[in-house]
């Protein structure tokens, strides 16, 4: 049977606090990398609003023009 030292047990523990600071580390990085999501998130629906008012106004151009060519008298 072997005996547990003080040198055991300095050891045990500063491998736990070790491992006890690269957990903190890792729970800032997820931390971190959730903000960036959100960032990534809202450019995304800026970018999509803008291309479905782009698109809209495509599309309202299209009709107003169509509608030129085919009635020219209808806006006077």
């Amino acid at each position: 049977m072997s005996t547990v030292t003080d040198n055991d047990l300095r050891e045990l523990k500063d491998l736990i606090k070790s491992l006890d600071d690269k957990f903190n580390d890792m729970r800032v990085d997820i931390a971190t990398i959730k903000t960036d999501i959100v960032n990534i998130n809202n450019r995304l629906d800026n970018i999509n609003f803008i291309f479905r008012s782009v698109a809209v106004g495509v599309i309202v151009s299209l009709v107003v023009g169509l509608t030129k060519v085919l009635y020219p008298n209808l806006f006077g």
